[in-house]
């Protein structure tokens, strides 16, 4: 199936019959990167639907963000009416946390895989990367909100979660050893929404997608 998100033709693939789960990959990802969960997810009676997002792999575009993966999550909700789960790594999970906020639909549980919790963290960290000064910084931020029309804590999931009146049943994951995101904003977001919190080590930002034992507990809390 497929959906057009700001002009791009973005594709998803689904398997199974009975209560969909949505597996939402990051940034630089691709869906097929969620394969280990799809057989124990069909076995369990879901629906497993993954997208491939806007500008990744099969799906069109040079360029997105996460306000179009957020309209893809949006999406796929809408084509099924109802949707069971959704599980969100890095971005993914930001883009699953905002649709959350800003709609009607209700999902019985999420999964918040290695997702920052703070958007200051976020840009502190790519100002990191490119040695960016503050001056920098100020004017890229000024930016985004010229072209977004929305200040850049609009991003920081830790408050925005708490703006949703009925929360689902949460499960946290983050690593010891994420490079991008550190396990104390993990901790952080995971005490605040009370939720089941999962600590990994050695698997890096990435590598938990191919965890059996993440993939175990992702299902075990799915049913």
């Amino acid at each position: 199936m497929s959906f057009t998100i700001a002009g791009k033709r973005t594709n998803a693939w689904y398997w199974g019959k009975g209560p969909v789960v949505v597996l939402v990959h990051g940034w630089s990802s691709k869906g097929f990167h969620f394969r280990k969960f799809i057989d124990p997810l069909v076995q369990k009676g879901f629906t497993v639907v993954i997208p491939d997002l806007p500008g990744h792999v099969k799906s069109e575009g040079k360029t997105t963000n996460v306000l179009e993966f957020k309209a893809t999550v949006e999406a796929i909700v809408n084509h099924f009416d109802t949707v069971y789960a959704l599980v969100g790594h890095s971005l993914g999970a930001m883009a699953s946390v905002l649709f959350l906020t800003e709609n009607t639909h209700k999902v019985d549980r999420l999964v918040v895989a290695n997702s920052a919790a703070y958007a200051e963290s976020i840009m502190n960290r790519f100002m990191e990367q490119i040695n960016g000064s503050n001056q920098v910084k100020q004017a890229l931020l000024k930016r985004l909100w010229a072209k977004f029309d929305q200040d850049f804590n609009y991003y920081s999931i830790y408050n925005r979660i708490q703006e949703v009146k009925e929360l689902p049943k949460i499960l946290v994951i983050g690593d010891h050893d994420d490079p991008e995101v550190s396990i104390e904003e993990v901790k952080a977001f995971a005490q605040v929404t009370n939720s089941k919190l999962m600590e990994t080590e050695g698997l890096g930002h990435n590598n938990g997608l191919k965890s059996d034992d993440v993939v175990e507990e992702v299902v075990e809390f799915m049913a």
